[in-house]
């Protein structure tokens, strides 16, 4: 499905509902019940907001925000012009928005005291993740929605439950634009947050394209997010793409506004593009389909604009990039394939010294076939991962399949250890520290993305299959170089830097046994590993006494290699 057919259906699921008419009598209700929050001295707009709890079961909590009318568009055209930068704000509610690849974004700052203004008990209630909410808010009110939400799902939602959690919706009535390119980006790149905000616009509404007057709509600084459901008094139309938002939005007549409840009313029993002609059209459906829906809110007909062919582009690269995730997660089945021809080759080689060292010391004619085979799925399996991470690259992962992640980290901790086990056959002449000459980006990602999964940490009982650590070998290689580093003159200040890293080298190991994430094979005679630690205790002598020396003299991890 285009994305132009996905929008259309979605619009037209919006209009059949009753979710933007029971939204809307919400918003009446904070108007005539509520009283204003905030301090008026402070602000030139205040702002009401109330609770709706569900008044049967399956029935959504509601929370509604509005601002007092007066003189919105001077207030708004005044203070909501100025745009306040993620690096003024602090330790304020939305430096989590801030990522590696999208570090600043702005916000415009009326919207910004609005949502400053809103009382501690709001932030205090609880929120059952497990059933609907919708968060929903009129003019001003709609951006303090926006910001609300945003701050409920950094909040509440961080542990998502598959099949249980419920996401929000935020739906507004006449909004503001928010905030800048970089808020967009920070909300555009995680698909399931995207998906919450659902903004209806009148196109005789001056307000929510109050922002765009002053310049070229595609150049302003204020971008658009989420889906917009234009209306008028001839139909409604609906569109998610950021730049054909702004050329709408910039095309809204500068006249006195209806109320939207008079435009919902005029809405009901009525589809998008529906009863439209298409006679004249060419076979683009993606062009006509646009140029359809412009003509059932009224707008000329803009068939041949460039924009829409600049929006007709950027749409096929986005399905583009969804295909290529639904291809990657097809191809899963085939990975498995490759994967599970290594995982026999580590079986192999347990009773020949270990994966890692066996595949780095290869002699005999028969290892050296079974590592050239090896070295074939393992190059398969590191173009396609590789691949996929670049991709993925583009949302700093934030979109990367769940299942895709799992299996990318497993391959990691699979394949790493080769790429290790190569870089490190460079150390004659001169060849070291791994993580800063050697280590792959793709396998830096996919160690990140998962770390920054709020689910990400485990206990385990036992030992694992594999290191959970990618990176051990370098950190036993490593050791080995410091080793052979180490004097007898303990007080010179390069021996005291040597002996304080091997000193870290042994906290990691006891770290590592302690939470049960080592490969029993670390332990196997001929292993690098013990190859070290026969070295490193021949050098501090039969008194030296530690946690690792201990665990090592008592011989506690036979019982490992026994499991």
């Amino acid at each position: 499905m285009n994305q132009f057919n996905h929008e259309e259906e979605l619009g037209n699921h919006l209009v059949s509902s009753d979710l933007p008419w029971n939204c809307w009598a919400h918003i009446l209700k904070v108007n005539q019940e509520t009283p204003q929050v905030g301090n008026p001295s402070l602000l030139p707009q205040t702002v009401k907001y109330k609770r709706f709890d569900p008044q049967s079961p399956g029935d959504a909590t509601v929370i509604a925000f509005t601002c007092s009318p007066t003189s919105i568009s001077s207030d708004v055209d005044g203070e909501g012009q100025r745009l306040v930068s993620s690096a003024d704000l602090n330790s304020d509610h939305f430096n989590f928005l801030s990522t590696t690849s999208n570090p600043s974004f702005s916000i415009h700052n009326l919207a910004l005291q609005l949502f400053r203004s809103l009382p501690a008990q709001l932030f205090e209630q609880k929120i059952d993740t497990t059933k609907p909410l919708i968060i929903t808010g009129h003019s001003l009110g709609g951006s303090v929605a926006s910001l609300f939400t945003l701050w409920l799902l950094n909040n509440s939602y961080k542990k998502i439950v598959y099949r249980q959690t419920k996401f929000p919706i935020c739906l507004t009535f006449g909004s503001p634009l928010l905030g800048d390119e970089g808020l967009q980006k920070a909300i555009l790149g995680r698909p399931s947050w995207a998906s919450c905000f659902v903004h209806v616009v009148s196109t005789q509404d001056p307000l929510p394209g109050l922002f765009l007057s002053r310049h070229t709509t595609i150049d302003s600084e204020f971008k658009s997010f989420g889906l917009y459901l234009f209306c008028s008094g001839s139909g409604v139309a609906c569109f998610s793409q950021p730049e054909f938002v702004l050329e709408l939005l910039g095309s809204s007549l500068n006249q006195p506004f209806n109320d939207y409840g008079l435009i919902l009313e005029g809405l009901k029993g009525k589809a998008i593009v529906r009863g439209t002609n298409l006679a004249g059209f060419d076979n683009n459906s993606l062009r006509t389909g646009i140029t359809l829906q412009l003509q059932a809110i009224g707008i000329p007909d803009m068939q041949n604009n460039d924009l829409i062919r600049r929006i007709e582009t950027k749409q096929k690269e986005s399905l583009e990039h969804k295909a290529y995730q639904v291809g990657l997660d097809a191809n899963l089945k085939k990975m498995k394939t490759e994967m599970a021809y290594m995982e026999w080759y580590k079986k192999l080689t347990r009773t020949l010294g270990g994966y890692y060292d066996t595949y780095k010391s290869a002699t005999t004619s028969g290892e050296l076939r079974s590592r050239a085979s090896l070295v074939k799925h393992q190059r398969i399996l590191t173009r396609c991962w590789t691949d996929a991470v670049n991709e993925a690259k583009k949302t700093d992962g934030k979109d990367f399949l769940f299942r895709l992640l799992m299996a990318g980290n497993n391959y990691r901790r699979m394949v790493e250890p080769l790429d290790i086990a190569e870089y490190y056959k460079g150390y004659k002449q001169g060849q070291k520290d791994y993580w800063a000459e050697g280590r792959s980006e793709h396998y830096i990602l996919l160690e990140k993305w998962l770390n920054e999964m709020p689910s990400a940490a485990s206990q385990r009982t036992k030992a694992c299959s594999f290191n959970e650590d990618s990176c051990f070998w370098a950190h036993v290689e490593e050791a080995l170089i410091l080793v052979s580093m180490l004097s007898n003159e303990e007080s010179s200040p390069e021996n005291e830097e040597v002996v304080r890293k091997l000193n870290q080298f042994e906290d990691y190991i006891m770290d590592s046994i302690v939470n049960h994430i080592l490969d029993p094979e670390v332990f196997l005679e001929q292993s690098s590993f013990m190859k070290w630690w026969s070295k490193y205790s021949a050098k501090k002598g039969s008194s030296y006494d530690s946690p690792l020396a201990n665990y090592m003299r008592d011989k506690s991890y036979e019982a490992l290699l026994k499991c």
